[in-house]
């Protein structure tokens, strides 16, 4: 598998299921039957040590010092890796994630944060970032998750100059959704969406990663009072989501900017995050961004002067680690949580641990949100064409200043369900993915976005003649061969998809970037619409 499959304080403990371990599989694009299947062999645990003053323990200590239990059953030791073995290599490429050191992806989250915090975000994260050597210790990328995308504006690096470029050309926009309640359900699904993404494109790289997210995170969700079949379908996508990031071996620390999470309303996320569940479910209660922090291993900081310092702090959390495996007995296939704790032969050092994963579930049914972003990123990277939805390139101009492209996407009539809407216009909603490609097939950007597409009639004739154009900006790094655009139908999962090589985009037409605006829609709760010009 490529190494980007995408496309898009205490001990850190990461159960990863890597070469001999739990594989979520699905099946080829189309397929009439879609499964994921999951079984379990070796897990993997990325474990941080604190002593009594909370620092990181990374000498003197061997597996004779570790005890694993899962479901309170103890678990022999397979293997045993001390800090000093995750450090990457001086000869290392500066782009390559599958060496030994642990990887780091920069989440700025604009959907979540207001305008002024997420001014605060990008000031904080200029100032941690110029405080770092020309070469950093170990890649890092990128990610923005905006009102409808999430983005990589950044691929993998060790180039701080290459960080900072991009962190300057992170487009202003106005956090619309932040800002009207009728967006809540809407920054929910993206928020966990996100990572979702994120575990996916990172699912083929070996070793830890950490995701440092630096903003507010998802909205919660409080459960009392929702109906049980409402309560069954989230518990699901939680559960989907944590064994992901499970299966790519990734932590999340949740950075707040600004005031006091309490004060924010986002005191929810902060008890979950450093709650002491026993042997419970974590999600049998409220859904919060916490409790996936307290899941995968990570942490939450809210400390609004100095976010750049916490931002420091979540990297030595989450790369001064040991890493065991064990090899656990098959268990039943029934979809429960399975507990994993460990704990020290010292008393006096202090292990928090990753809360556990769930078990398969052989009688869940498939969740066709997870199944099409499958779907998206295995299209993504495919060399194979898509003619489902008829999709080309039908301009490009190009960013020199700021090493991107926008290209105008034209979409044919084909194959596409309408949806009638009360005030005679039809609407259909679609999937939008793209990549700039390495030879290699490597992500090296993406940009992922959600669209309604209306069109102002209901009649059938017409609506099988009109042509749909959409439009997307995508960085251009350096070593990119070629920019692909899949497109997928969100109700039945035609897909169509499109691609440039380098000598076309070199060959575009070049402008300056357009300046920066604060993008604002219409407060309505719908995803973005784009109308084709009459």
């Amino acid at each position: 598998m490529p190494p980007h499959r995408a496309l898009l304080c205490g001990a850190m403990l990461l159960i990863g299921f890597e070469a001999q371990g739990a594989k979520a599989q699905a099946p080829p694009v189309g397929s009439d039957v879609p499964t994921i299947q999951v079984t379990s062999r070796l897990v993997f645990l990325d474990v941080t040590v604190l002593d009594r003053k909370g620092d990181p323990v990374v000498n003197g200590l061997t597996e004779d010092d570790f005890k694993i239990t899962e479901d309170k059953k103890p678990q022999r030791i397979f293997s045993f890796e001390a800090p000093e073995t995750h450090v990457a290599d001086a000869g290392e490429a500066d782009d390559n994630p599958a060496g030994k050191a642990p990887i780091t992806i920069f989440v700025l989250d604009l959907l979540n944060s207001d305008f002024q915090d997420f001014a605060y975000i990008r000031y904080s994260m200029r100032k941690y970032l110029k405080a770092r050597p020309p070469r950093l210790s170990s890649p890092a990328e990128l990610m923005v998750l905006g009102n409808k995308s999430l983005e990589m504006v950044q691929g993998y690096t060790r180039s701080t100059a290459d960080m900072l470029y991009a962190l300057d050309h992170v487009p202003a926009a106005l956090p619309y959704k932040e800002m009207n309640g009728s967006f809540f359900e809407e920054r929910f699904g993206q928020s966990i969406d996100a990572l979702q993404q994120i575990a996916l494109q990172n699912k083929g790289i070996s070793g830890r990663k950490n995701i440092v997210w630096v903003g507010h995170g998802g909205p919660s969700v409080y459960t009392e009072g929702l109906p049980n079949s409402l309560v069954d379908q989230l518990n699901r996508y939680v559960d989907t989501t944590t064994n992901m990031l499970v299966d790519a071996r990734m932590s999340l620390f949740v950075i707040y900017p600004g005031l006091p999470v309490a004060q924010l309303g986002f005191g929810m996320s902060e008890l979950a995050a450093n709650a002491d569940i026993g042997d419970d479910d974590p999600f049998a209660g409220d859904i919060n961004f916490g409790v996936f922090v307290n899941e995968t291993g990570g942490n939450l900081f809210y400390n609004r002067n100095d976010v750049d310092a916490e931002i420091k702090r979540s990297q030595q959390l989450g790369s001064e680690y040991y890493t065991l495996t064990y090899q656990p007995k098959e268990g039943d296939a029934n979809g429960k949580f399975r507990r994993i704790r460990v704990t020290m032969r010292d008393p006096g050092l202090h292990v928090v641990t990753k809360a556990g994963y769930f078990a398969p579930d052989q009688r869940a049914p498939i969740d066709p949100r997870q199944q099409a972003m499958y779907n998206i990123a295995e299209a993504a990277q495919s060399t194979v064409p898509f003619h489902a939805l008829r999709v080309t390139i039908q301009k490009v101009v190009r960013y020199p200043d700021s090493g991107a492209a926008r290209l105008t996407v034209l979409m044919q009539p084909v194959n596409l369900n309408w949806q009638t809407g009360d005030d005679g216009d039809s609407t259909t909603d679609l999937t939008m993915a793209a990549v700039s490609l390495s030879g290699s097939r490597d992500i090296l950007a993406s940009k992922l976005e959600r669209l309604r597409v209306r069109m102002p009639t209901q009649d059938a004739a017409v609506l099988a003649k009109e042509q749909t154009q959409l439009h997307v900006t995508i960085r251009v790094p350096r070593k990119t061969k070629a920019v692909r655009v899949v497109i997928e139908t969100e109700d039945s999962g035609r897909m169509g998809a499109a691609e440039l090589d380098r000598k076309t985009l070199d060959a575009a037409p070049a402008a300056p970037t357009p300046p920066q605006k604060l993008a604002k829609r219409a407060l309505l709760p719908s995803p973005p619409t784009t109308t084709p010009p009459q």
